[in-house]
């Protein structure tokens, strides 16, 4: 029953878990959806943020050459540079343009403030010169730095070499000219300003060649959290490559979405539960009501087939048993006195048991009723019926109709045909966990095999009764010539009888 009683609340259980699983699985799916679109869309503003830088630095990088254009139009002097040089200087963030014949450097506009780079040899060991050796042996443009000026503050410079040709129409190497940016001045106003009003933060960072290691060019105010997985976008920039990286300012898991998808999904298995529990409440209250139902129609079948025991009680038995009664009241007053007695206490008991509520007696009762029988049968029988009783002073509850047609099958069907008789004996025996009834006849037995393929009413009925005492069941082994025996258990439940009584 407890089992039955829990199966409901079971049910719930692991409809919770599967439909909290279910909810989790699609919170994960749209979880893992909304990360891949959100790195998507970091993926487009880290590529948008180096187009921009891009276009930015060549658009200051391409005043390099101009000053190449200028020296090739008057075949390498730069003296009188002086008049134009405001042209390419009109941004405040451009701190100079220079000339370096053969790679020293010797023309610098605006000079004031930038005295100390005169002189500067670009082959030598300064922060900025790995570029400007790199862009001589390819002959290529290139971009140094940030890197700490000469002149004081840190600064961003285009390298790039020129090449002139001489009067024989050789090709040689000019020099160097340079544009160098005020840094971060230059990058000032870039979208990587913006970047954390989208949630995101960003980082503009690139390998310095003079050490290795990786230096930070621009961040958002909110910095990249430590150990994050970023979105990575290189740029080229003349030969130097910036990464543009990108990451959430939020972690996955501190997403709102994330934990009201969790909410959500644990609202549902909550309810799912609930529904799944109360459906089988339902279900099990509607089977507890048939069980009744059943229930009832074995208890009235019970009762119409003890009403045909008693009718054939009254066309056998009591015929029987008042025709001997006529004879004794003239023969022996006394024994007829007697008989009539032990009649009416067994009729009693045999009416009490069929109606009573819940089919629940007393063991000493019952065993009265079959004494009474017992003694209307020998004073029948006389010598041919001889009973032995083996039972203590104690009393304990007991289905109803259970020993005494167990009794009246062995003296009717196991001592009556005997010739010359018999015994039958009733024991009881305490036991543990359980009562013993033990009902022994030396009749003339019979095959269970047929017993069971005739059918028996009052041994079915008997085994139904016995059947809803729990720990209660009955035996019965038989042969042929020797006699039966039937042992009847009755289990030491009180608390579990008085609620079978009850729930009857």
């Amino acid at each position: 029953m407890r089992t039955a009683k829990r199966t409901p609340l079971i049910h719930a259980g692991r409809a919770f878990v599967l439909a909290l699983a279910a909810g989790l699985v699609l919170v994960g799916c749209m979880e893992w959806s909304r990360r891949n679109q959100e790195r998507d869309r970091m993926g487009y503003v880290a590529s948008a943020i180096g187009a921009e830088t891009y276009e930015f630095m060549l658009s200051e990088m391409s005043k390099t050459r101009v000053l190449e254009a200028y020296l090739i139009q008057t075949s390498g002097d730069y003296s009188d540079f002086g008049r134009v040089a405001h042209v390419l200087l009109r941004e405040d963030y451009v701190r100079n343009v220079l000339f370096a014949p053969d790679g020293i450097v010797d023309g610098v506009f605006p000079l004031e403030g930038n005295e100390d780079v005169v002189g500067l040899n670009m082959y030598g060991d300064g922060a900025g010169n790995l570029e400007a050796q790199a862009a001589i042996e390819k002959e290529a443009l290139y971009i140094a730095g940030p890197f700490q000026l000469i002149q004081g503050g840190l600064g961003i410079a285009g390298r790039l070499p020129v090449f002139l040709t001489d009067e024989q129409g050789q090709r040689y190497f000019w020099g160097i000219v340079s544009v160098t940016l005020d840094f971060p001045a230059a990058l000032s106003g870039s979208s990587v300003e913006r970047v954390n009003a989208q949630g995101f933060a960003c980082q503009i960072w690139r390998i310095n060649p003079d050490d290795g290691q990786k230096q930070v060019i621009l961040e958002t105010a909110d910095p990249l959290p430590e150990g994050v997985r970023t979105v990575d976008h290189a740029q080229e920039l003349f030969n130097s490559v910036w990464t543009v990286s990108l990451a959430p300012l939020r972690p996955w898991y501190l997403q709102i979405s994330l934990w009201l998808g969790v909410a959500v999904s644990l609202l549902v298995a909550l309810l799912a539960a609930a529904g799944v529990y109360y459906a089988g409440r339902l279900r099990q209250l509607q089977l507890e009501k048939s069980q009744r139902a059943i229930q009832q129609l074995q208890e009235q079948l019970e009762r119409e087939q003890g009403n045909m025991l008693l009718n054939q009680i009254r066309s056998h038995f009591f015929y029987h048993t008042l025709n001997a009664l006529q004879a004794l009241i003239v023969l022996k007053p006394e024994a007829a006195y007697k008989m009539a007695g032990d009649f009416a206490r067994y009729l009693r008991f045999t009416l009490d048991s069929v109606t009573a509520d819940g089919g629940i007696g007393s063991f000493q009762e019952e065993i009265r009723a079959v004494r009474a029988y017992a003694d209307i049968n020998q004073q029948q029988l006389g010598d041919r019926l001889h009973m032995v009783y083996e039972i203590p002073d104690v009393d304990f509850p007991i289905p109803l109709l259970t020993i005494q047609p167990i009794v009246e099958n062995a003296i009717l069907h196991g001592i009556k045909p005997k010739v010359g008789g018999g015994t039958v004996s009733l024991k009881l025996e305490e036991l543990p966990d359980h009562w013993q009834v033990t009902v022994t006849d030396d009749g003339v037995g019979f095959g269970l095999e047929a017993v069971r393929e005739k059918g028996s009413i009052g041994l079915e009925n008997v085994r139904r009764r016995i059947a809803r005492f729990p720990g209660s069941e009955l035996r019965i082994t038989s042969t042929v010539g020797m006699g039966t025996q039937a042992v009847l258990t009755y289990g030491k439940r009180g608390k579990n009888m008085e609620n079978l009584s009850k729930s009857t």
